[in-house]
């Protein structure tokens, strides 16, 4: 178990319970952290058992087992005993586990063992799966699990009220919207200069669509096409399928989240934008604020996304003023020669990131979690 030194608040009932954090090593545990600094009696970290498990292949989990594990709790022997030991050690009251559906099964393991721990599920991205038959298995499985917790965070009010009326029943647990802000360290100290005077989109979602865990909506293809064709630059993470020799489109190599952040402020807007088209379901895009928004917010850039759709998207940016909404490639260029537009929309973006930082969101987090305590 990893320790979080910050330090401890005075002046709640949060201040004498200690508060486990749950999930993988990303960016968000950080936002976390940041939220709760100075306002709980200490903060810890467990990894969940998928990434536990990963430091020894000979513990890896098939699917059956894993699938059984969904109904009744995580059942590997050394996990359960790490986890046991780390919670005894840390005398925490809440866990705060993050990260849609993976975290389930660990958190029912834990409440049986443990009946007087407090837990609360941040819900970051969901349904995963795309399809009808896939999310009606998802939505069991959570709703399932929902008896076992105390408490649910929502990164919008459209995935809130999709799950009080989709997933949850009447005894659902109490929940809150707190949406996905990266630390304030994680902002861009710096900002860059123009990228060139050109029209440009700098796209930071996944463009490797070979690996295993792509799915249809992550193909762009004909709309990175189409953007190209319209006179725009592009800009994007190389990969093997999208290089095309387009003297528009402009590749690079996989940055860190923070050389990420740095670069982007120098485009006249981020495009966020999947495939939809593609999929049988798109509730996943209409509920989930991405991380690529997140990124992208923080780097105090404009916003690209089409008009159509992308509510969750479209709500997180009401008080971010930069935002172009486009219903082709052919109308977000002519909304992009407009130089002196593009001007304006940038500086505007990078006042308005420094509202969008975790810290903000920690008064609500605390008022949400003392009242399970």
């Amino acid at each position: 178990m990893e320790l979080l030194t910050l330090e401890k608040s005075s002046c709640s009932r949060l201040a004498e319970s200690p508060v486990t954090f749950l999930g993988p090593e990303i960016e968000h545990r950080d936002s976390l952290a940041e939220m709760l600094e100075g306002r709980t009696g200490g903060l810890s970290w467990l990894p969940d058992s998928l990434s536990f498990l990963k430091r020894d292949v000979k513990s890896s989990r098939s699917r059956l087992v894993r699938l059984v594990d969904q109904i009744r709790g995580t059942s590997d022997s050394s996990y359960l005993t790490y986890v046991t030991k780390a919670l005894n050690e840390s005398a925490s009251r809440v866990i705060l586990a993050y990260w849609g559906t993976i975290p389930l099964p660990d958190l029912l393991a834990i409440k049986k063992a443990r009946s007087g721990q407090k837990l609360v599920l941040m819900v970051l991205c969901y349904p995963l799966a795309l399809t009808r038959v896939g999310i009606s298995r998802q939505n069991f499985f959570m709703r399932r699990a929902a008896r076992y917790l105390d408490g649910f965070l929502f990164p919008s009010e459209e995935m809130r009220s999709y799950f009080l009326d989709n997933v949850l029943d009447r005894h659902a647990p109490p929940t809150v919207v707190i949406p996905p802000c990266w630390p304030a360290t994680f902002q861009a100290t710096t900002r860059s200069l123009p990228a060139e005077n050109a029209p440009n989109l700098i796209y930071a979602g996944r463009t490797d669509l070979a690996g295993k865990t792509v799915h249809p909506a992550d193909d762009i293809r004909d709309l990175m096409r189409s953007i190209l064709q319209s006179g725009i630059e592009l800009h994007h993470v190389y990969s093997p399928e999208t290089d095309d020799g387009h003297p528009r489109r402009t590749l690079f190599q996989p940055l860190s989240l923070s050389g990420l952040i740095e670069l982007m402020s120098s485009f006249d807007a981020s495009l966020i934008a999947y495939n939809t088209v593609a999929c049988a379901r798109d509730d996943r895009f209409r509920l989930t604020v991405p991380d690529r928004l997140v990124t992208s917010v923080a780097a105090g850039v404009p916003i690209a996304v089409p008009r159509q759709g992308y509510h969750a998207v479209k709500s997180y940016l009401r008080d971010y003023p930069p935002v172009i909404e486009f219903d082709s490639a052919g109308g977000l260029a002519e909304t992009l020669d407009d130089r002196q537009l593009v001007s304006r929309l940038r500086d505007s973006a990078w006042v308005t990131r420094q509202n969008y930082v975790a810290r903000r969101h920690g008064a609500t987090l605390q008022e949400f979690l003392e009242q399970l305590l």
